[in-house]
């Protein structure tokens, strides 16, 4: 089931929806595990903000990159749909979206996936879940692509110098399962070396997830968590990886995250929408 093959200036990409699940579950319990208790510096994840929505049948990952830079990948059982933006570059900018057809909704994005079949119209609706809002209030992607059983179209083949199109690019170049950071050749050396017991829970972790609810055994939690972390940031971890059914040993009650209260930035409550983007 969505299955494709394409050659293409980043190389030989191969988009399967599965391959494509199991990554995004995969690029998520990585950042989460590195990156919140561990906060190892030398430790390339794939994903430096990882938010995740839904389930495996039916969801999306969005992977940021801290800098203003993001893709998503939104899938249903019909298939994937991939969008990215690079900082500067959305709608507007790549397909000429004019500030009164701005909707704050898919429409906004339409461009960077052309043809995309109604089947994956639901798909579309969760990845645009996960985008930015620019000044217009327009959602932000300048690329994408969609996977529709054997058939692959979008933006990311019709132009592959758009920008943003190498973060999708990467959903094509999976390795073992893996999405790959984008990192110096010294950093690859050390996630293979000193990391390598770190990427093995990883894969673990994920392998039962994948199958069902799953708790993270005593000697995982001692190897990833030699020291106690700090408080709030396990909390945290915990709360993002019981979203794909992960848990600690035990499985303990975690306390709901509190309402949300003014944004900072407006001084007003949180908009869903911003619930959606800066809460997930």
């Amino acid at each position: 089931m969505g299955y494709v093959e394409r050659n293409h200036r980043f190389g030989h990409l191969v988009f399967e929806r599965d391959a494509i699940v199991r990554a995004a579950l995969r690029a998520y319990v990585e950042a989460v595990l590195a990156g919140y208790p561990l906060q190892y510096p030398s430790f390339a994840t794939a994903s430096f903000y990882p938010r995740w929505l839904g389930d495996l049948g039916r969801g999306a990952f969005d992977n940021a990159n801290g800098e203003g830079d993001n893709d998503v990948v939104a899938w249903t059982e019909a298939g994937v749909v991939g969008l990215a933006y690079e900082l500067g570059f959305g709608p507007i900018e790549h397909f000429g979206l004019s500030e009164d057809a701005v909707t704050g909704g898919p429409d906004d994005v339409r461009g960077a996936v052309p043809g995309l079949p109604a089947e994956l119209l639901p798909a579309l609706v969760m990845a645009v879940r996960m985008l930015g809002e620019g000044n217009q209030g327009e959602k932000l992607a300048g690329v994408g692509f969609w996977l529709y059983g054997d058939r692959v179209a979008g933006t990311l083949f019709d132009d592959p110098t758009l920008c943003g199109a190498d973060r999708l690019a990467a959903w094509g170049l999976l390795r073992g399962g893996r999405l790959l950071p984008v990192h110096h050749a010294d950093v690859a050396e050390y996630n293979r070396t000193n990391a390598a017991s770190i990427h093995a829970i990883v894969d673990a972790v994920t392998a039962r997830a994948l199958v069902g609810p799953t708790e993270l055994t005593t000697d995982e939690l001692a190897t990833l968590l030699p020291k106690p972390p700090d408080p709030k940031q396990l909390l945290h971890a915990q709360r993002k990886l019981q979203k794909v059914g992960i848990t600690w040993p035990g499985s303990p009650e975690i306390p709901p995250l509190p309402p949300p209260g003014l944004n900072p930035f407006t001084g007003e409550p949180f908009t869903a929408a911003e619930i959606d983007r800066f809460i997930l």
